[in-house]
């Protein structure tokens, strides 16, 4: 059975997996013992009525104690139910928030491309544009042309999705 609910933790702890301490065995111990007291949860897919690809997307700046990198997650829908998540520690310490959510945004972007291309490939057709939600409009400010590479993939990406 698939759990999305344990994903954030699950990747939190597997960071330590070559030299746990007894935190981290307490820490997965908590984990497990969320999984026997909810047994049956899962993923439930029911026809919606439509095909319409959302994605959720949203990071957290610097909350890595040890190395100040951010983790950015998504989950994308199609139909409204969930198809695809993420998460995953960001490769560079971000400079703001808005840079970190950027990233989270250009990493959904590549979800999403892949969800069409999967739909594509399958012969399902979604409705298009693809809608994706973040929590922070800062990202859409000209200041952060600091990350030029997102900068520049995202806004890239959205008239490919718009036929």
């Amino acid at each position: 059975m698939t759990r999305p609910d344990i994903a954030y933790s699950i990747s939190v702890v597997s960071q330590f997996m070559s030299s746990p301490t007894v935190h981290h065995w307490a820490a997965l111990k908590q984990i497990l013992c969320y999984l026997k007291g909810t047994p049956g949860r899962g993923i439930v897919y029911v026809n919606h009525g439509h095909s319409r690809v959302e994605c959720f997307t949203d990071a957290d700046w610097t909350c890595s104690k040890i190395d100040r990198r951010s983790t950015s997650g998504y989950c994308v829908f199609v139909g409204g139910n969930m198809v695809s998540w993420k998460n995953k520690k960001q490769n560079v310490v971000s400079r703001s928030s808005a840079e970190s959510e950027y990233m989270a945004i250009a990493q959904s972007v590549c979800g999403i491309m892949w969800i069409h291309q999967l739909l594509k490939e399958v012969g399902i057709k979604a409705s298009m544009p693809a809608t994706l939600w973040c929590d922070n409009q800062a990202v859409f400010h000209e200041r952060t042309k600091h990350i030029e590479i997102d900068y520049h993939f995202v806004p890239e990406k959205i008239p490919e999705n718009s036929d």
